[in-house]
């Protein structure tokens, strides 16, 4: 423990590499939580190269112990394929076995699968209670997907009025696809009462922060409009 405690304070210092010798030290003593910080040193690039297959290593050790986060970060390696050869159904693994634990990072990540039908049998069932799981301990990007099944009615009964309930719930915390697609809503009077101003404010809400959609319709909505005023 106390190793830990000056590879801590190291690494809040800045001296990364005298951390990562004291996470070697207890690492080498079977400490799983060392092997998971070694492995967030890497990813992270912190006072070096980022090596994600030197990450991918110390997670893999941590995860096989048991260590929740370490089984999440093993499987967005292998989901993107970084430091190991993309393997979606590996990254489902993973993802299974951080989500068994109510990791709710992994419980949106799989459910994303389930949705798909990538790396698992699709199943819209599946992917709405892991949706829904995530969305109730506040997890933002869980509640815009849950939204976006319930506008679509894939998995559950199409809802415009509870998408859009969903999509507000994101857009306050600021997740531009969720202002996007709440905008349109708005835009439209899909689901919920037309309001035109505020569906602007969200729409360049959601270009400041460089979403594509809203940067297009928004200079789309603008030429109109001058051209409307000509």
């Amino acid at each position: 423990m106390l190793i830990m405690e000056t590879a801590n304070q190291h690494f809040e210092r800045g001296e990364y590499q005298a951390a990562m010798e004291a996470w070697h030290e207890a690492a080498e003593d079977g400490d799983i939580e060392a092997e998971f910080r070694l492995g967030q040193l890497h990813s992270q690039g912190h006072g070096f190269e980022k090596d994600y297959q030197r990450a991918h290593d110390h997670f893999l050790k941590a995860a096989n112990a048991g260590h929740t986060e370490s089984e999440y970060s093993v499987g967005v390696l292998y989901g993107v394929g970084l430091g190991v050869e993309e393997d979606v159904p590996e990254a489902a693994y993973w993802y299974t076995r951080a989500a068994d634990k109510k990791h709710v990072p992994a419980m949106c990540n799989l459910a994303g699968l389930y949705e798909r039908g990538e790396g698992v049998t699709q199943d819209f069932a599946k992917a709405v209670e892991l949706y829904s799981t995530a969305a109730q301990a506040g997890y933002t990007v869980a509640t815009f997907n849950l939204g976006v099944m319930w506008e679509n009615g894939v998995g559950l009964p199409k809802d415009e009025a509870k998408a859009a309930q969903l999509y507000e719930l994101a857009s306050s915390v600021g997740l531009a696809p969720a202002q996007f697609n709440l905008a349109v809503m708005l835009f439209n009077g899909y689901g919920v009462e037309q309001d035109v101003e505020r569906a602007m404010e969200l729409m360049a809400a959601a270009a400041e922060q460089g979403h594509a959609p809203a940067i297009e319709t928004l200079a789309s909505l603008q030429e109109a409009s001058a051209d409307a005023s000509v």
